[in-house]
Formats: C-alpha cells, structure tokens, sequence
C-alpha cells in the first residue's frame, strides 16, 4: 500500500510495514511535526461501508480511552487516506512472558503484565464497552515489559443491540473465544473479555490454547461442549490458586465466571503478594536457580546489623539458607538444621539430622526438606520438626522442587521425580555419578554428572532429551528464557541455547567456579576464586561491568532490589548496584569464610558464616 520513504499528509514517513489485517495495514512511520516514531493503522480502499464503520468505531473507541494498559491515539486523518497515528508498541505477545517457569523475576513479570490487562479491562467495560476480540497479538509488550491492550476493531457498546457479522462467521479469533460469543445465542457482555482472557492466561501459563483443532470450527465446537485440560496438570509449577483462577475464566457459564475484571486483578494482586512472600522458601528463588528474589534491603544507604546470632556451627558448601513460612532455616555442620525467627534471630528449634546438610533447606506443603551429606533425604514437619518420611536409599546430591513433587539427584547417577510421599513417579539413569542438583526450565531437568556431561530430562516420562559435554562441574546449571547458564569448574561460563542446542557464547573467568551465576534484567553476575565479580549482558556475553572482590568466592551471589550480593571466603559481604556495578556497601560478618549464598528475605539480607556467626542486615 505504500512503501518506505513515502510521506502521508505532508508529516508521516512511512519508515516500512508493521503488518496488516483485513481491513487495514499497519505501518510504521515518524511523526515529522513531533519527532517521535509511530504506527499508523490505515483502512484499505474499496472496503465495504460496513468495514468502514468496524474501522471508525475503532478509532472511536480509542479516542475515549486514557489508561496506562491500552494503547494511546495520537491522530486521526480522513483526507485521501482514512488512518490514525498511534502508539508504537515494539516488543512482542504477552505470551512471551511464559510459559510459567516459577522463577522470581519471570513471575514478577508475568503477574505485574496480568494485572496491568485486568485493570485494563475493567477500564473498559465500566466505560460501557466489551473488546470482544482479546487475543496475544491484540496485547502487545512495551520494550521494558509493559503490556499495551490494543486493536479494538470489534468493540461495542454493551447497550447497543447492534450485531456486527459476516455471513456464516461470530466475529472474533476462534482460539479466544467464548462459548456464547462462538454460537451466537446469547447477548454479548464483558464476561467474553473475561473468557478470552482467561484462554490469553492459559497460554502464556502453559505454552498451548485451551483448544486446537485443524479447523475453526472444530476450535468453535470445544469451547462449547469441551473441557480444556486444567492448567496445573501441564504446567505443574504453576501454583494451585493460579491455575485454578484460569480454570474459572474458562467457565461455560457466563455467571460462573469471576464477576469482574476488577475482581480478578485483585486475586491477581493477591497472588502476587503471597509469591513474593514465599519465594524465599525455594532454593535461589526458583527452579531455574536464577538467584534472583523480591525481597532485601531496599535502600541505596550501607548495609545495617539488624541482629547477629552465633550458632556452634555454619552452612558448609555446598548447603545454604533457606526460609520456612518466614522463618529462617540453617543447615549446619553439626548435624542439624537451626531455625531462627526473622526479627531478633533467637533460636526457636533445631531439628536433629543423620548427617551434615549438603542442600538448601527447601519448603513445601508445610515440611522442610533436605539432604544430608551421607546421601539421605529428610521431610520434617512444620512446626514441629517430627520426620514425616526419610529416604536412606537414593544417596541424594541435589533437590528441586516441582510443583508438589520433588526432582532428586543421586551419586549413582540416577534423576528420580517424587510425589508428596516421596514415591518416585519415574526414574532416569544417566550412567555415570551425578555432581549437582537439577534445574528445572521449559520441561526438562537439567543435571551435570561427574564427568562434565550436561543430562536433559523430560519431567513428564523421565526420559533424556540430550545430553551435552561441558566439562566438569560443581555449579547446577542456571536457566533464563530458553538459555542455560552452564559454569566449568576449570573456569569458564557458557551460555547454551536449549531449542538449537548451540552455545551463544563462552566466557573465560581466570579462576575456579564453585558456584552457579545469578541472572536478573538480561545480565548475569557470577563470581570465582579469582576474586572478581563479573556482569555479562545475557545476550551477549559481552562486559557490562567487573569489581574486584577481597577473597576468593564460593558461595553464590544473589540479586534483590536491584542490587548484587556477593559472599567471600574473607567473611564479608559486598553489595554493588546491578546496573551499574557502583559499590553499595560492605560488611563484615566473620572471618570465617561464607559459603552460602546470602539469603534476601522480607526487607532483610541474612548471610551466615562458617563458624555458626549470623547476621540480618538491611
């Protein structure tokens, strides 16, 4: 329709298309009089009047809306060409926030963007009027992650009883659309914008449509008369409440589903509020073991003691801290697991152990899990610390946590899924020593053996996937978007892309790596025995900063509130800005080595040493 260099009404170059739909193209193009870059959505000639009006209605429509969620009008032209100018929004679905992976930052992310669509939503039909055609491509992402509500073509007014159709066809995306918007039969209201939200959800939760069929019509029939499969059974790690919040968008009844938008942004809220709480209690805040957390001091002042406690003995790597219902929990060397209450630091229990802790305390389902270094597997009751199950046949080296299962690494080199009763689901031999626990991305566990060969497995059947030589490591693999973080303990660090199964790029860090990386906000921060913190660009791996450190580095670092913690073997803990790499404080815990990574918890950071010395700072 035009092409790049042409200029409309004597102030939009038209820089080149954007796409294009069947009664409009869409292109991108910069505002001459304004000097910002734009989309201009222009109708296409000879279409018919009533197109026309699907078309007006739209910029209408858009006209009256001013919300921080839907896409804003800049312009509007009805010379030789019928166009509006509106806001250019560059990234992609919002389905590229999934699917649901459990790690802090991605859930941040995801939930924010679904709570920003819900009010959205609300926005709209309390101003009367239903989108009806609510789709991934119809919500768009910002380049910093914001989700923009557009095309609004099919809109109407709630109190018209105008029909828009063409012969033969509901108007609407097929994939997206409510029962009683697919037959026809019933008046349209703001509950199909809830149902397709609901399917919008479902996909970037689980990577798949509630629906799919060859045809349309066969896609029309099962929302009607079919049962989607609920989200949890296939994305396990996506929690109960959200999953079943989905499942209740997709209801068949209109009345059955939430009553409002504006409810489901609270639940949304909700949700939100208690992930953030309970992050803390998985081990590096996630299965993708990304060590990122919501939580931490939240201030750019040095570092305060809040409290310390001295304990007779510390974490020794490769254990760590953990948090059990806010309470903080430390595996120790001395054969037992301590549990401190968050503000003062006093010693409420301690659980007896058969052995020294190997693993980071993990919580779920109201027990505290771990391993110990003779290889057995302990599920203590919370709050009473009464074993519930022990398993003194696997010779554990790792846990992860699966929804209510649990992934299990053993030296013999078997992966091994557990249900709640510590009965294995499936069972997978690698063939060789297994060397750390599981990270668990896009479907698969991934685990190191002995021998530096990197093992994926299906979570699903426990059947390899492929299997990759690294060369030995002690770091578990880090996961982020589709990319694995993979750390050689000779000292090098590769980026490994899952779906080509071709490293992006390698990293020589000049030291030792006992412990994985931390990733946040498309950089990744890893520390070795070379006394040198590094910040990569994810996509890259180019330099974005480096900081020398004051001793070499065993424990991992974390991020929090925008900030890197990192813990040496000095007894000390620094702090620098993520961004920037700007120093942010330092302080002394011990001058015993740290070999934990710190653990961000409320507005906290609590770090232990070696030798049993506990500090909260913030």
């Amino acid at each position: 329709m035009f092409q790049p260099g042409e200029v409309i009404d004597d102030r939009y170059d038209v820089l080149g298309p954007l796409g294009q739909g069947g009664m409009a193209h869409v292109f991108r193009a910069h505002d001459r009089r304004l000097e910002r870059t734009v989309a201009l959505k222009v109708l296409r000639p000879h279409l018919t009047e009533t197109d026309a009006e699907r078309f007006r209605r739209e910029i209408r429509a858009l006209a009256r809306f001013n919300h921080p969620g839907i896409v804003a009008i800049y312009d509007l032209g009805q010379g030789e060409h019928v166009y509006f100018a509106m806001e250019l929004v560059e990234g992609g679905p919002i389905t590229d926030l999934g699917p649901y992976d459990g790690d802090t930052e991605a859930v941040e992310s995801l939930l924010a963007a679904a709570i920003t669509v819900a009010d959205a939503l609300d926005y709209v039909h309390r101003l009367g009027m239903v989108h009806r055609d609510l789709t991934p491509r119809n919500i768009l992402l910002t380049r910093g992650g914001h989700p923009k509500v557009m095309d609004f073509g099919l809109v109407r007014l709630t109190e018209s009883s105008r029909e828009l159709t063409r012969t033969g066809f509901t108007l609407g995306t097929p994939q997206y659309m409510a029962p009683e918007q697919a037959t026809g039969g019933a008046p349209i209201g703001s509950a199909v914008d809830l149902y397709a939200f609901g399917a919008v959800l479902y996909r970037t939760l689980t990577g798949r449509a509630p629906f799919d069929a060859d045809n349309d019509q066969a896609v029309l029939y099962q929302h009607v008369y079919g049962n989607p499969t609920p989200v949890t059974e296939l994305a396990p790690l996506v929690p109960i409440a959200l999953g079943e919040l989905v499942d209740g968008l997709l209801a068949k009844r209109p009345e059955d589903r939430p009553a409002s938008a504006a409810a489901i942004a609270a639940r949304l809220r909700a949700l939100r509020t208690v992930h953030q709480a309970r992050a803390p209690e998985s081990p590096r805040a996630g299965p993708g073991l990304r060590g990122t957390y919501p939580g931490g001091p939240a201030t750019t002042r040095p570092l305060q003691l809040r409290w310390q406690r001295h304990l007779d003995e510390g974490p020794q790597w490769p254990a760590g801290l953990g948090a059990a219902a806010g309470w903080i929990a430390v595996g120790q060397r001395s054969d037992q697991l301590a549990i401190l209450h968050p503000s003062d630091g006093s010693v409420s229990a301690r659980f007896a152990l058969s052995d020294e802790v190997v693993t980071a305390p993990l919580f779920a389902h109201e027990r505290l899990v771990v391993a110990t270094r003779d290889g057995v597997v302990t599920a203590l009751a919370w709050p009473q610390g009464r074993p519930v199950w022990t398993r003194d046949d696997v010779d554990a080296v790792g846990l992860a946590r699966l929804g209510g299962d649990l992934v299990v690494t053993c030296r013999d080199g078997r992966v091994e899924r557990w249900d709640e009763q510590a009965r294995p689901r499936w069972r997978f031999d690698a063939g060789r020593a297994l060397a750390t626990a599981a990270c668990l991305h896009r479907g698969h566990a991934f685990v190191f053996d002995d021998d530096g060969w990197l093992h994926a497995v299906d979570l699903q059947r426990g059947v390899r996937r492929f299997k990759v030589e690294v060369g030995p490591s002690v770091a578990p693999p880090v996961a982020v978007d589709g990319v694995l973080l993979l750390t050689a303990r000779r000292g090098e660090l590769h980026a490994f892309d899952i779906a080509s199964h071709d490293v992006r790029w390698s990293y020589d860090l000049e030291g030792e790596v006992w412990a994985p990386p931390a990733a946040s906000g498309g950089q990744v921060y890893v520390a070795s025995w070379g006394e040198r913190l590094h910040a990569l660009t994810l996509k890259s791996g180019d330099d974005a900063w480096n900081a020398d450190l004051p001793a070499p580095v065993t424990a991992p670092p974390v991020v929090a509130a925008g900030v890197v913690y990192v813990a040496t073997e000095g007894g000390e803990v620094l702090a620098f800005d993520a961004t920037s790499g700007r120093p942010a404080g330092q302080h002394q815990v011990s001058h015993a080595p740290i070999q934990a990574g710190p653990l961000p918890i409320g507005d906290a950071l609590v770090v232990a040493a070696l030798d049993g010395v506990v500090h909260c700072l913030f």
